[in-house]
C-alpha cells in the first residue's frame, strides 16, 4: 500500500513537471514567434536600407555616368579606382583596364614629370586647369582632394572637360577679328596704292612710244609688268576683303562633299593620289550656301594634292560630334581630311590662314585665307595641324540643324 502512494506521488509529480514543461515550451514558442517576427522586421529594413543605397549608387553612378566631364579618382598615390564613360571617351582607355594602375599611363603625352611622386591634387588645381593633349582632343583639368565621411583626404578627383571645339572657335574669333583689320588697312592701302601705280603704268606705256633702244625698251616693258603685278596682287587682296554673305539654305552636307569630290576625283587621280572616303551614316543637314561650301572643301582637296606631287592618300572622313560631348548641347558636323605629304613646320601652323602665306612656291596664299572667312560666315571651325605619323589634318565643323519634321 505504502508503494502504491509512492508510486501516485510520483506521477503526480511527473505530471506536474510535465505540465511546468509545457508551459516553459509555450514560452519558447512564443518567445521564438517574437524572436523570429523581430529577425524579419529586422531583415526587412535591412533589405531596405542595402536597396536604398543601391538605389543611391545607381543614382549617383547614372549622374557621374551622364556628365559631359570626364571624372578619375584616384587614391592618395594616384591609382585609378574610378573612371566615368567621358573620361573613357576621352583618353581612350576602359575602366576595366586601368583600375589599380597609376593614372601615370593616361598622361603620357605630357612628359617630363614624374608621376609617381606628383602631388595631382597641386598640380592640377587652378581657375584655368591644366591643358593637355590626349587623343586629338584638348583637355583641361582640375584636381580637387576626395575625403572621406569624417573629413580625411583619402584620394584624388580629377575632371577632364573637352575644349577642343572651344579653343578652335576662340581661334577662329581671333583670326576673324585680325583679318577684319587688316581688310580695313588693306582696303585703304589699295586705294592710296593703286593712283600712283595707275600713274607710273600710264607714263611707262607713253615713254614705250618714244624709245627706240632695244633695251631702254625691255626695261620700260619690266617696269609695266612689275605694276601689273602689283594690281593683280591688290586685287587678290581686295577679293579676300570682300566678303560675300552667303545665300544660306538648309543643305546636305555629304551630298555637297560627294558632288565636289567627284568632280576633283580626276584630278587626284592625275596626281597619282589615292582617294578614301568614309561618310558617317546619320544625316548632316547644316544651313549653308552650297557654292561656297563647295569652294571650301575644293580648296583643300586642292591644297592636299599640291602637297602631294609624288603621289599619295587622301582620306576624308565625315563624322557627328555626340551631343553628350559638347558642352552647348549643339551637334556638330566634322569633316575631316588627312593626307601623308610632308606636314607644316611648327613654327607656321599659326600662320596658315595669314592672306599671302603660302608654303608652296609661287602660291598666292589667299585660298585657305578664303576659306577661313567661308567657314567664319557659316558659324563654322576650321582646324590645321600635323599628323603624329606625319602628313596634315584639316578639321571643318558646323552646325548641325534639327531634324526636318515637314
Amino acid at each position: 500500500m505504502q508503494d502504491l502512494a509512492e508510486l501516485q506521488k510520483s506521477f503526480e509529480s511527473f505530471n506536474k513537471a510535465t505540465a511546468e514543461l509545457e508551459r516553459a515550451y509555450l514560452r519558447l514558442e512564443e518567445r521564438f514567434a517574437l524572436l523570429n517576427q523581430e529577425l524579419e522586421e529586422k531583415n526587412a529594413e535591412l533589405i531596405k536600407t542595402v536597396t536604398e543605397k543601391e538605389q543611391t549608387k545607381n543614382y549617383l553612378q547614372n549622374i557621374l555616368e551622364s556628365l559631359i566631364n570626364g571624372v578619375i579618382v584616384t587614391d592618395l598615390n594616384g591609382r585609378i579606382s574610378t573612371l566615368n564613360s567621358c573620361a573613357e571617351v576621352f583618353t581612350g582607355a576602359r575602366q576595366s583596364e586601368v583600375t589599380g594602375r597609376h593614372i601615370g599611363i593616361l598622361l603620357e603625352s605630357m612628359t617630363g614629370h614624374d608621376w609617381q611622386t606628383m602631388n595631382l591634387e597641386e598640380y592640377f588645381k587652378g581657375e584655368s586647369g591644366h591643358k593637355v593633349k590626349i587623343n586629338d582632343r584638348t583637355l583641361e583639368i582640375f584636381g580637387s582632394p576626395f575625403q572621406s565621411t569624417d573629413g580625411e583626404t583619402i584620394g584624388h578627383v580629377l575632371v577632364l572637360r573637352d575644349i577642343t571645339r572651344i579653343e578652335r572657335l576662340e581661334e577662329m574669333a581671333k583670326r576673324t577679328e585680325k583679318f577684319e583689320s587688316m581688310g580695313e588697312m588693306a582696303a585703304n592701302i589699295a586705294h592710296e596704292v593703286r593712283n600712283p601705280l595707275g600713274s607710273i603704268e600710264l607714263f611707262a606705256s607713253l615713254l614705250l612710244k618714244k624709245l627706240s633702244d632695244p633695251k631702254d625698251r625691255e626695261r620700260v616693258v619690266q617696269i609695266i609688268s612689275s605694276v601689273k603685278n602689283v594690281d593683280n596682287k591688290i586685287s587678290n587682296l581686295l577679293l579676300f576683303t570682300r566678303r560675300p554673305t552667303p545665300q544660306m539654305r538648309r543643305m546636305n552636307l555629304r551630298k555637297v562633299l560627294a558632288e565636289v569630290i567627284s568632280f576633283s576625283d580626276q584630278i587626284m587621280e592625275q596626281g597619282g593620289i589615292e582617294l578614301s572616303v568614309r561618310y558617317a551614316d546619320e544625316d548632316m543637314d547644316i544651313a549653308g550656301d552650297p557654292e561656297m561650301i563647295k569652294q571650301v572643301f575644293l580648296n583643300i582637296l586642292l591644297n592636299a594634292q599640291q602637297a602631294m606631287p609624288e603621289g599619295g592618300r587622301l582620306n576624308v572622313m565625315t563624322r557627328i560630334l555626340p551631343r553628350s560631348l559638347l558642352a552647348d548641347d549643339q551637334q556638330i558636323a566634322e569633316v575631316i581630311f588627312q593626307d601623308i605629304g610632308p606636314g607644316i613646320p611648327e613654327s607656321n601652323l599659326s600662320r596658315i590662314f595669314d592672306p599671302f602665306f603660302s608654303n608652296r612656291e609661287g602660291g598666292s596664299g589667299l585660298g585657305l585665307a578664303i576659306v577661313h572667312n567661308i567657314v567664319s560666315e557659316h558659324q563654322g571651325s576650321i582646324s590645321v595641324e600635323n599628323a603624329p605619323q606625319g602628313g596634315m589634318i584639316v578639321n571643318v565643323g558646323f552646325p548641325v540643324l534639327p531634324a526636318d519634321r515637314s
